[in-house]
């Protein structure tokens, strides 16, 4: 009757204080057990009820030598019903002290995968997991269903040991799935921070869900961030997974994704859309310093498209560095659009020192139309970007540093070439990148399928060999009328006769011709070369371009600045109208200007690329006056329907780009349209192009 009475009395406390139940021992099931909280807790009315833990140091399932508390589960746990539930295994610690030096008190152990998951949320928001050891299930924690919001998972060592040193993989360590948004995996502080480590397939896997937010996590390394304990994959996004956010740009936000065997970050699926990725570091230490390789470091594939990598502030910048394969992989049919913005990739993290992935940047698989901008792409073993496989088109890679350090100028050079397009690719555009000390070639362009790739306005010089390489290796000389095949077309460069420079005034006079047909449809590019041991280019500083006429000859003036001076060289490149660019030419000796310019005739330049185009349209053009200048675009019936750019801009050459398409103020259907450009009172040029 006494133990009946005394037992009484505990249960009307227990649910006198009802929005707190106290976990008491280690058992797998019964009065105190964690089954048994998890069942009060999701039936219990009202919301706002914290599951906790005191285990004394008496407990069965107390290991002294770790210095954790193991509950090991002999069937599959109830699922988390309840919203507003916190489940804390921080308490612990506080209840009985810090017994586990390295790590949470409290372990779940699924006995080697027997048991499908450690915590399963069912369609309940405002759950909150921390603190826990979870380890050896199929699923560590997973968070499921369309009515589940704003769940967090925070401070677990899931998939690896007590000390969180070694693997006790689970075969996924955390699942976000079936329509689960606004969730949080992770935090800014190291308390925050889970571990997900040694899981044999994936460490955090978000599938067919959007709107969740994975930060400062570690996953696939050993707690110190020193030590790989590789997952198969590390942070795996899939399906319909969209406007997931991983990592962040505020202090603490981004993960260390390193370690793992297959891929750091993949991201696969056709409805994988406008996920973003910054702040990362993938491949390397906790201090970005050595490389603790992932094979891969990031993935897009199968369709996964409109996502973003990076980002122009230096918080926004993923370091994908130390990787065996490539830094990033961009791959399959329907993979497209997708943005690579302000990273390093194969560097340290201040972009000083090598840390080598094999290649930097691979596009491949017919993989179309990404954005490929502001990058240091240096340091790797062989190729920094590398595009190849017929239909792999119309990238834009523009602004980059490709075998340099951060700073554009001190040599960190990629093994082989700068950029490589191989294999049939067609349409790309390579645009004022810096492309220098690379140890083959700056840009080279290998087969005769390889078409209509542009390289503009670069900054080309010290590579190992050419600046621009269309193969066969070596300069290839000019045919007559250009009627030979090969990569791009094996355009012919032009041949500068005459080049003066005018120290007064700044202009430089530059005559010449270009034998190719309808050579007026052309553009020539000039630029001061770094004199190259072949004494054809490399293109080293971007001065300007000129037009030729009709029979291919040129004897045009346009203003250089201090770009160039007496006494240095003149390289030059063509590239026709479907965007095929030629090598460098012979350089050509720039003498002094002692004449009276009579016949100083400025050309203005003004055009656009690529044509037909999708979603970017870049444009050209010089300002040849420093008057009023518009630029406008008209549709097929004549009516002005965007104005570009509308003041006065000073003396120089411009390139710009424009969003055609998803772009709420400058969005334009598939049609015929037209660009005008005047300077002053006259119409300079009015150039036709297609959208598609």
């Amino acid at each position: 009757m006494k133990t009946i009475f005394t037992l009484a009395i505990t249960i009307a406390v227990f649910f006198a204080n009802a929005t707190v139940f106290t976990v008491v021992n280690t058992n797998d099931s019964g009065t105190g057990s964690l089954r048994e909280a998890l069942t009060y807790a999701n039936y219990y009315p009202g919301t706002g009820h914290s599951v906790v833990f005191n285990i004394p140091l008496s407990d069965f399932g107390y290991n002294t030598v770790t210095g954790v508390w193991v509950i090991q589960p002999l069937s599959v746990m109830p699922y988390i019903t309840k919203s507003g539930l916190l489940v804390d295994g921080t308490t612990q610690t506080s209840n009985q002290g810090n017994t586990n030096l390295y790590g949470p008190e409290i372990m779940l152990d699924g006995n080697n995968n027997s048991i499908d998951f450690g915590f399963f949320v069912s369609n309940a928001s405002n759950v909150l997991i921390k603190g826990f050891i979870v380890s050896n299930f199929l699923y560590g924690i997973q968070i499921f269903g369309p009515q589940t919001q704003n769940c967090i998972v925070s401070g677990n060592y899931l998939g690896t040991n007590a000390a969180g040193s070694d693997t006790l993989g689970n075969f996924v360590g955390v699942e976000i799935f079936g329509g689960a948004k606004f969730c949080t995996v992770g935090g800014t502080t190291s308390a925050e921070r889970n571990l997900v480590s040694g899981n044999e397939h994936i460490g955090i896997r978000v599938f067919d869900a959007t709107d969740n937010i994975i930060i400062g996590n570690y996953v696939g390394i050993d707690r110190t961030g020193s030590f790989a304990k590789g997952n198969y994959d590390g942070i795996s996004i899939e399906g319909t997974a969209k406007r997931n956010k991983i990592g962040g740009a505020a202090s603490g936000e981004g993960n260390l994704v390193s370690g793992n065997v297959a891929y750091g970050i993949p991201v696969f699926g056709a409805g994988c859309d406008s996920n973003i990725i910054m702040g990362n570091i993938v491949g390397l230490d906790a201090g970005g310093v050595y490389a603790i390789p992932n094979t891969y470091g990031l993935l897009f594939d199968d369709g996964a498209r409109y996502n973003i990598v990076g980002g122009l502030g230096a918080g926004q910048r993923n370091i994908f560095s130390g990787n065996s394969g490539y830094g990033i992989f961009l791959y399959n049919l329907g993979t497209c659009c997708n943005d690579v913005v302000g990273n390093y990739i194969g560097t340290n993290i201040s972009g000083t020192i090598a840390v080598p992935n094999a290649n930097g940047i691979t596009i491949d698989g017919v993989a179309t139309n990404h954005y490929i901008g502001h990058n240091v792409i240096s340091g790797n073993l062989q190729q920094g970007i590398v595009i190849h496989i017929t239909g792999s088109d119309g990238h834009i890679i523009e602004k980059n540093y490709i075998g340099t350090d951060a700073s554009g100028t001190n040599p960190l050079p990629n093994g082989f070439d700068g950029i490589r397009l191989a294999e049939g690719v067609k349409n790309n555009v390579i645009a004022e990148n810096i492309i220098a000390h690379n140890l083959s070639n700056g840009v080279h362009v290998m087969t005769a399928t390889d078409i209509n790739n542009k390289i503009s306005q670069n900054s080309i010089y010290a590579n190992g060999t050419l600046g621009i390489e269309l193969q066969p290796l070596g300069v290839t000389q000019n045919d007559a009328g250009d009627i030979d095949n090969g990569p791009n077309m094996l355009m012919n460069f032009p041949v500068v006769l005459l080049c003066e420079y005018e120290q007064a005034t700044g202009w430089l006079h530059v005559s010449g011709s270009l034998d190719t047909p309808s050579p007026e449809t052309c553009l020539i590019e000039l630029f001061k070369s770094d004199n190259d041991p072949t004494s054809y280019g490399e293109g080293q500083i971007y001065i300007g371009n000129i037009n030729a006429d009709a029979q291919g000859y040129f004897d045009a003036w346009l203003y250089a600045g201090n770009n160039i001076a007496a006494g240095d060289y003149l390289t030059a490149t063509a590239t026709d109208a479907q965007g095929n660019t030629s090598e460098f030419s012979l350089n050509a000796f720039v003498e002094n200007f002692v004449g009276v310019p009579l016949s100083k005739k400025p050309l203005s330049v003004f055009s656009c690329y690529p044509n037909p185009c999708k979603n970017f349209l870049t444009i050209e053009y010089s300002i040849i006056k420093g008057e009023k200048t518009e630029i406008s675009i008209y549709n097929a019936e004549g009516k002005k329907i965007i104005i570009l750019f509308i003041g006065n801009k000073t003396l120089g050459n411009y390139t710009e780009t424009i969003i055609l398409q998803n772009n709420e103020l400058n969005f334009i259907a598939a049609g015929k349209y037209f660009i005008e450009f005047t300077e002053g009172s006259s119409s300079r040029n009015i150039v036709e192009f297609i959208v598609f």
